[in-house]
């Protein structure tokens, strides 16, 4: 027969009193994980806007349309061009310039982002360094970063095509850029240069860029005089040549899970190794046509 020994009250009441005490330091303990300071992210100013640009950008995967919001910033020297969730986050680090804060305190601030208008990972920076473009890319948790020689667009373009577009007159011109043949409609009345992605070198602002295959097309919504930083994200990147970060996004993009989990830093919860785990994939079109 299994006895049951009582305690006594005031035994009772202390064990109580060591719980609350021990859940009040754990509270306390969390608390303190939470507002440890911390930096949001680090970036140096390489140029100051004179015009932000913003641009639906649109891609074609399998017969399925992904549609993004991107962000053009134009300086003297730099241009930037990036997806709108890393714009929104990027804007709240040049707020928070460069300084520590407590996590509480960024996690309140990046409550009032607007995210998840674009889940682009690449960045654009041309003219930085000087004579080159830097293309910054994410794939999974690595962070990689390309340099190329700025090289001009050779255009030709048709001055008899011209066309009304988000109310600018707009003329047509063509380039072959990376394996694509594109179409583009610039603004000569909004006399800057540059234009969505690696695009740029006309007399005039392009409204709209199309390649002729009609997997990509970027279209102007808004210009916008603003003089702000144009900011670049200091990471610890891995250097490497475009295509094959473009040729790993591809690989991660046919089966994110498979990546995930052989990297051993992320397991499938009640599977076994033997298991197969389901296929899913992100739709993902490479702007860049590259070699198998």
């Amino acid at each position: 027969m299994r006895t049951t020994t009582k305690l006594p009250l005031h035994s009772l009441l202390l064990s109580f009193l060591l719980c609350l005490g021990l859940l009040g330091i754990y509270q306390h303990s969390s608390a303190q994980m939470k507002d440890r300071i911390t930096y949001y992210l680090r970036f140096k100013a390489i140029d100051t806007t004179y015009l932000k640009c913003e641009y639906r950008y649109a891609f074609v995967d399998s017969g399925k349309t992904d549609t993004h919001l991107m962000v053009l910033l134009i300086g003297n020297k730099v241009q930037k061009f990036q997806g709108d969730d890393d714009y929104q986050s990027d804007s709240l680090g040049v707020l928070l310039d460069n300084k520590s804060y407590p996590a509480s305190y960024i996690d309140s601030r990046e409550k009032g982002i607007p995210f998840f208008r674009s889940s682009t990972k690449w960045s654009v920076y041309l003219g930085y360094p000087e004579g080159k473009v830097s293309i910054a890319d994410r794939v999974f948790i690595d962070n990689y970063l390309s340099e190329e020689l700025l090289e001009p667009i050779q255009w030709k373009i048709n001055e008899d095509s011209v066309k009304n577009l988000m109310g600018y007159d707009c003329i047509q011109a063509e380039c072959d850029l990376y394996g694509r043949h594109w179409v583009v409609w610039y603004a000569p009345e909004l006399a800057c240069s540059s234009g969505p992605w690696l695009l740029r070198g006309l007399p005039g602002l392009i409204v709209q860029a199309y390649d002729t295959e009609y997997l990509h097309d970027f279209l102007l919504l808004s210009v916008a005089e603003r003089k702000i930083p144009i900011p670049f994200i200091e990471r610890n990147y891995f250097k490497s040549e475009r295509e094959k970060v473009i040729k790993a996004y591809m690989k991660y993009a046919a089966d994110p899970g498979k990546v995930m989990f052989g990297s051993g830093l992320v397991r499938p919860i009640g599977k076994t190794a033997e298991e197969p785990l389901p296929r899913r994939r992100f739709l993902y079109t490479p702007l860049r046509r590259v070699t198998p």
